[in-house]
């Protein structure tokens, strides 16, 4: 192989993959990331078994071929060199590297620049595993779903921002462990709960991307975490393709592919209360602060926290036994029912308050043992965003 290509453009894309790259794995070749040159441009494959990513980067290839390398060495190279032209060549399954520096090395050699020269032992492509997305891609749609998500993906970065907060860690119900996506027709889905918490959102779709059949998919963080980035970076999302067992996200010159998680998810409709007539309607802006600031006191297992409303009043406190210490604090809401006491912990209605992006949220509840439901009292047109909250037992 012996191509050369831009510094800028190469460490563009190794910032793509290199994320993908699993920091310890039982097979040694995980580690590298593959270089395929040909036709033009090279591609830059990584691979953790689960989530693969190949991007392409525009090269002058002179010699096609592909080595597998160190995936962070190589990063940390391309990274610290000189936004010029760098020449990449192997043999003898060693990669060598080459750019100038445009420093002189001397005033007698005035014009005569520098050269940086680095070298890396590779291990051959055959090794490196076979990256399922073409195959995919290539086989036609008889088993997926092709959904044309908005332009640049916005719509489900944001889905996955107020969702992906709620993902359980608990490796005993591994279905728990992704984010549960929906698509049919106009509207896309997004549900994540851990048993104590739960992030809702529905979102009609544009006509144009509206999905010709109906697809649902199990799909775990990493791959969200990879995809929000790469939207955020400036890749345009092109397409989605969901199969049985796989989804497949089309980002022009990046294509991400990512298994998915095995499992039917939980009936959550099922537990989402229709019946919660008290509504508390607050400024988030005063609350979330309100809450963080009585957390400072709470219990250090359990982080509850005590929210008693009462005529238009909301009053939170909190007691540590640990260190002794108490917090109290009262706030203005809108609340005309019944007295009513409840504790949740604090950190889980923090993480939900941040989520909410209007300047009042609602609070709908039933009783103090009951599941309550928190919304953002104005919501987009087209979209349906909730979370649920379980509650704790109150101490003392």
């Amino acid at each position: 192989m012996k191509i050369s290509t831009d510094q800028h453009e190469l460490a563009r894309g190794l910032d793509t993959v290199v994320d993908v790259v699993p920091s310890r794995s039982p097979l040694p070749v995980l580690s590298n990331i593959l270089l395929e040159a040909k036709e033009g441009q090279l591609t830059l494959s990584a691979t953790d078994l689960d989530i693969s990513i190949a991007t392409r980067v525009p090269a002058s290839v002179d010699e096609p071929g592909k080595i597998a390398v160190s995936a962070r060495k190589l990063a940390e190279i391309v990274r610290e060199l000189p936004r010029t032209a760098v020449a990449i060549g192997v043999a003898d399954s060693r990669m060598t590297i080459r750019c100038h520096t445009g420093v002189p090395r001397d005033e007698a050699e005035e014009g005569s620049p520098e050269e940086g020269v680095y070298s890396l032992a590779g291990v051959g492509a055959e090794d490196f595993p076979e990256f399922p997305e073409y195959q995919s891609r290539e086989g036609g749609e008889s088993e997926a779903a092709g959904v044309l998500v908005a332009p640049g993906g916005q719509d489900l970065k944001e889905m996955i921002g107020k969702t992906r907060f709620a993902v359980s860690s608990d490796e005993t119900r591994p279905v728990l462990g992704g984010v549960f996506w929906q698509i049919q027709g106009s509207q896309m889905k997004m549900v994540a709960t851990d048993g104590h918490r739960l992030s809702k959102i529905v979102r009609t779709l544009p006509e144009e991307a509206e999905s010709a059949k109906a697809a649902e998919a199990i799909v775990p963080p990493k791959a969200l975490d990879t995809l929000v980035k790469l939207i955020s970076s400036g890749c345009d999302l092109k397409g989605v393709t969901i199969g049985e067992n796989h989804v497949i996200f089309d980002l022009d010159t990046t294509v991400l592919f990512s298994r998915v998680i095995e499992g039917p998810y939980p009936d959550f409709e099922q537990v989402i209360p229709k019946n919660n007539e008290k509504k508390m309607v607050v400024a988030k802006d005063v609350l979330l602060p309100a809450v963080r600031r009585v957390s400072i006191l709470s219990n250090s297992q359990t982080h509850q926290i005590r929210m008693i409303w009462d005529n238009d009043m909301l009053e939170l406190s909190a007691v540590s036994q640990e260190i002794g210490g108490e917090a109290r604090e009262s706030i203005v809401t809108q609340y005309k029912d019944e007295r009513f006491e409840v504790g949740y912990n604090a950190n889980y209605l923090l993480e939900i308050l941040r989520k909410m992006e209007s300047g009042d949220v609602i609070f709908e509840l039933d009783t103090p043992v009951t599941s309550g439901l928190i919304r953002p009292a104005q919501q987009p047109e087209g979209e349906d965003f909730l979370c649920l909250i379980m509650p704790l037992r109150l101490e003392g």
